[in-house]
């Protein structure tokens, strides 16, 4: 019987608390970084404007959260998947670094402009990057694994006898997880960016 103790036991819950430790410290950084050394503030926010997505930017609405989770729910999860497959360790975290290190260098530019407001975009975020990231951090806990069995294929290669976990059994295992517990956690994060968070920001002005 599938249930959610058991989904998180596979993911190995403990792993997915280091990565996202990992990357709340990145967010730090890159916050502490860019308040430091003061950046071209205009040129560092045009350069972010034009990594998101289209539909992205002009959405609205439940429109905005289709957005969201089009892009971090199936676009985000699918390319971690795929570098999951590559037998080098940790290329699947690349997704999350670059997700967690552009809010903390937006951070650093809110709290220069307006230090009041800066602290209100930074709390107003909280809700959604806490969902969003932790689900990115248990799918990449879930790849972890994957990426292991990939590993220990490619070295059967060169020995006479195989062992070690079915591939088919382990895709067909991440996409279940993906499907139960990450894409649910991602879509209550679209929601909580698209409505709670302009609530929240809404009680610094």
């Amino acid at each position: 019987m599938i249930t959610i103790a058991n989904i998180i036991r596979e993911t190995g819950l403990k792993r997915s608390i280091i990565f996202f430790i990992f990357a709340v410290a990145i967010t730090i950084i890159a916050t502490v970084i860019t308040y430091i050394i003061n950046p071209d503030i205009k040129e560092i926010t045009e350069g972010i404007g034009n990594k998101l997505p289209d539909q992205v930017k002009e959405s609205e609405g439940i429109k905005k959260v289709w957005s969201f989770v089009v892009n971090n729910g199936f676009r985000v999860p699918l390319q971690m998947f795929i570098l999951a497959l590559i037998p080098i360790q940790f290329l699947y975290l690349l997704n999350i670094i670059s997700t967690v290190a552009l809010p903390g260098i937006l951070f650093g530019i809110a709290l220069q402009v307006n230090s009041i407001k800066g602290l209100g975009i930074i709390i107003a975020t909280i809700p959604h990057y806490a969902f969003e990231v932790f689900a990115f951090c248990l799918f990449a806990s879930v790849l972890f694994e994957l990426n292991q069995v990939v590993r220990v294929k490619i070295r059967n290669v060169f020995k006479a006898d195989e062992v070690g976990t079915s591939l088919i059994k382990k895709v067909l295992e991440t996409i279940k997880i993906y499907a139960i517990l990450i894409l649910p956690l991602i879509i209550m994060a679209a929601f909580s960016e698209t409505y709670i968070a302009d609530i929240i920001f809404g009680l610094f002005e």
